[in-house]
């Protein structure tokens, strides 16, 4: 960090599970989390904004106060934060993290399920989950156009999705023409370089209302 160099953000997790500094840490982003979308909402950019947890912050049953407190604070709709969430969810505890999801579900915010497609889902246990969105790793939509199974792969998750009534959303999304095929598969919501690579938020603001969005 003395030297400015990038440290990759799984890195810095892990060093956060280490120290054992995880509620400190999760109760230090999802603070900075309301603040960020306080400001956007005050500067007229009204998007969403997503914040990713572990299997370990949904064994925490004081997560849904503390939560609830950050949205009272900052006076942030909770409809404009969707919490994402790897599938390990379904394997840590299974009924504890349910237990609080269904709370923060309750609350009117958002969740999401993040990575999907590269651990071992139980599909019942899936269906009884209230998320919104099912997000499709990037290792699928990049392999797309080169692996039949990839493609396969990406039309299945897209159609449970679906059946699901969730949303499917695909990460890595680099190319138009990843876009269109993806489109043509039913999937109509998208992230990745395509668009933006990660920016600071006056930026974002700048980059936002340059686009007339």
């Amino acid at each position: 960090r003395d030297e400015g160099q990038w440290v990759p953000p799984p890195l810095i997790m892990e060093l956060v599970d280490e120290t054992g500094g995880r509620p400190t840490f999760t109760g230090w982003l999802l603070r900075e989390a309301m603040r960020i979308a306080s400001d956007l909402e005050a500067a007229g950019v009204p998007v969403g904004l997503s914040v990713n947890l572990t299997a370990l912050d949904l064994l925490d049953p004081d997560l849904p106060e503390m939560l609830r407190q950050r949205l009272d604070t900052w006076r942030v709709d909770p409809k404009r934060i969707t919490l994402e969430l790897t599938e390990s969810v379904m394997v840590t505890d299974p009924d504890k993290s349910l237990a609080v999801m269904r709370k923060l579900a309750d609350m009117g915010l958002r969740l999401a399920i993040d990575d999907f497609g590269t651990g071992y889902s139980s599909l019942s246990y899936l269906a009884s989950l209230p998320a919104d969105e099912l997000k499709i790793d990037r290792s699928f939509i990049v392999a797309m156009f080169d692996s039949a199974d990839s493609r396969r792969i990406v039309r299945t998750i897209i159609a449970l999705a679906h059946d699901l009534g969730m949303s499917p959303l695909a990460e890595g999304v680099e190319e138009a023409a990843q876009r269109d095929e993806l489109a043509a598969l039913g999937c109509h919501l998208v992230q990745g370089y395509l668009y933006a690579k990660p920016m600071p938020v006056d930026r974002f603001i700048d980059w936002f209302r340059e686009r007339g969005a």
